[in-house]
């Protein structure tokens, strides 16, 4: 059952990444990039679908126990599994931190997850053969809450995703040590950020010479987006250029609002 999830899912992480690579349209100004998170989703909803339904079966089989005892077959697929499962982990998680692509770091955790419920199952096949009552039912229990557990704890992430989740504290730093490096710039007052799949939204606001003109307010504003943009996973950025304060020398913006650092929303 959870090999057939895992079939469904990966069919799902594919077709969400296939979507999330379509460039902005009408309907969606912003691309794809959140179909990622509702694949994620999917994922985590077949987990948790196929870990109660494993539960089920393993509680029915203590209510009405059988006499087959598990084939050697059985064992010898339970360990090819698990081996097999470890080797593909360790690939998609290298592939997923190389992309930073959740979907497919979800997948890697579904397999490293295989490797503990086949792990679970082994021990419970080989109990069973030896004559211990119920010790294959009580290893399908113990796959099913993990499956089901680790389903929930996608879900949530995948939810996260999907209500603008902030971009990590140092993609922050980074967008702002960008921003303040730009000639022209007297110090950075706000910086919003929103995750888009891997990609990252980002609104800045900037503090320039309140004596300069509107066209070199914007020339310095185009710097600050080009210099961000060549971040790694930056989608967009929006730039808002505000005045340094009249009474403020421009050394002081650095450190405005009272002598605040600005401010960064993460």
């Amino acid at each position: 059952m959870h090999s057939a999830a895992d079939l469904a899912a990966s069919a799902a992480v594919v077709v969400g990444l296939r979507i999330s690579r379509l460039p902005p349209d009408e309907g969606h100004n912003y691309g794809h990039a959140k179909a990622e998170a509702v694949s994620q989703k999917v994922v985590a909803v077949l987990l948790i679908l196929a870990g109660f339904e494993l539960g089920t079966d393993a509680l029915n089989t203590f209510r009405h126990p059988a006499v087959t005892v598990p084939s050697v077959t059985t064992l010898v697929v339970s360990m090819a599994v698990m081996i097999l499962k470890e080797v593909m982990y360790w690939h998609q998680r290298g592939v997923a931190q190389r992309t930073g692509s959740h979907a497919l770091m979800a997948s890697a955790l579904d397999n490293r997850v295989d490797v503990i419920s086949s792990a679970m199952a082994t021990a419970g096949i080989l109990g069973s053969r030896i004559g211990i009552p119920h010790f294959d039912a009580l290893g399908a229990l113990a796959v099913a809450g993990l499956v089901v557990w680790l389903g929930i704890q996608l879900f949530g992430q995948a939810a996260n995703d999907l209500m603008d989740r902030a971009a990590s504290p140092e993609t922050v730093r980074g967008i702002l040590q960008a921003a303040e490096q730009v000639r022209g710039v007297l110090g950075v007052s706000e910086v919003r950020t929103r995750m888009s799949g891997v990609q990252v939204l980002v609104d800045i606001k900037i503090v320039v010479e309140r004596e300069i003109s509107l066209l070199e307010a914007h020339e310095i504003a185009l710097r600050v987006k080009d210099a961000i943009m060549h971040l790694a996973r930056i989608q967009d950025v929006m730039v808002h250029v505000n005045p340094a304060p009249a009474t403020q020398a421009a050394s002081e913006v650095k450190a405005s609002d009272g002598g605040k650092p600005p401010q960064a929303v993460v």
